[in-house]
């Protein structure tokens, strides 16, 4: 460990133990989803899909998230008719599910504010999930559930600014739940159990389809593809459009959450000229979608997360019993 991550991490546990020290709770479960690195291991996704299954159950969810780069800083409630600058690529995506979204960089404050504005009660069963939240310590979690990605677990051990880690490595202990996300990655798996972690489970990726603008679902037939997004694990995106039977002739990578101009917009469909489709992710779409005179090529990518019954179960059971 060089001096650059010695004294990220002497920050790091600085603020930690001050976060534990003043740590408040929520008159309701709290289930928090996160990861140890930088970048995707589909906690949207898996959020998403954890609120849509707990609805099932008879539950009430209210999802927590700090709204990255959203410039709205006081609580609000997300609806999809919200501009994404204002709350977030990945609220908005949320709220378009239909879900309760709650953007509040400061979580306990975000789900007081849920609770008055909505009305629950003590007979509401009301969960909370904390996008994003494994090390935002500050809210009391009654499940801590970790996110590994599958296609990448944890290839390079250096903590930011060296390497993707934003925890220690150490801290996976910490989870009650580790879910390896997107592929069922077994070297992964026998990994973790190397490192003692027992609670192990696959949450796999589901293409829902690639979509136009309208809806229309896009059957693939190896048409030529321009690829573009600003997220986390671009080579992922590539891959999974080309598994999917397109030929992707060129493609051009942001940075994650990336903020689109019209300008930046103008520049990618000059590039894309001789591709037949134009393909990015729904993180992205939401984004562009407020644009004029988007063309009639331009399609998104709909994904989703799998998380089985049992499991689903497992994680109720935890909420109650923890």
């Amino acid at each position: 460990m060089n001096i650059f991550e010695k004294l990220y991490l002497f920050f790091y546990l600085r603020k930690k133990k001050k976060d534990l020290k003043s740590q408040k709770k929520l008159p309701f479960p709290v289930i928090s989803v996160g990861n140890l690195t930088v970048g995707g291991t589909g906690k949207t996704p898996f959020t998403v899909a954890l609120a849509c299954e707990l609805q099932k159950r008879g539950y009430s969810p209210v999802i927590l998230t700090r709204g990255y780069r959203g410039r709205v800083k006081a609580p609000v409630i997300v609806t999809k008719e919200m501009d994404a600058r204002d709350v977030g690529d990945e609220p908005l995506m949320m709220a378009m599910e239909g879900l309760t979204v709650v953007k509040c960089p400061d979580r306990y404050r975000g789900g007081l504010y849920a609770i008055k504005k909505i009305g629950f009660t003590d007979r509401d069963r009301v969960v909370f999930i904390v996008d994003d939240g494994f090390q935002h310590r500050k809210l009391y979690r009654d499940v801590n559930i970790l996110l590994v990605d599958g296609f990448k677990g944890f290839d390079k051990f250096h903590l930011i600014p060296c390497g993707p880690f934003r925890s220690p490595l150490s801290e996976i202990s910490e989870a009650h739940m580790v879910f390896i996300t997107k592929k069922q990655n077994e070297a992964i798996y026998q990994g973790l159990k190397e490192q003692g972690i027992k609670e192990i489970y696959f949450a796999p990726l589901k293409i829902e389809g690639v979509l136009s603008i309208d809806g229309r679902k896009i059957e693939p037939s190896g048409q030529r593809v321009f690829a573009f997004a600003g997220i986390a694990n671009f080579q992922s995106f590539l891959t999974l459009l080309n598994d999917m039977g397109f030929k992707v002739v060129g493609y051009k990578k942001f940075i994650d959450h990336k903020k689109y101009s019209e300008r930046a917009l103008k520049k990618i469909f000059t590039l894309a000229s001789e591709a037949e489709l134009l393909v990015t992710t729904k993180k992205d779409f939401v984004k562009i979608k407020k644009f004029s005179n988007l063309p009639n090529s331009l399609c998104y990518m709909e994904i989703s997360i799998e998380i089985n019954s049992q499991t689903v179960d497992k994680i109720i059971d935890l909420m109650h019993n923890c």
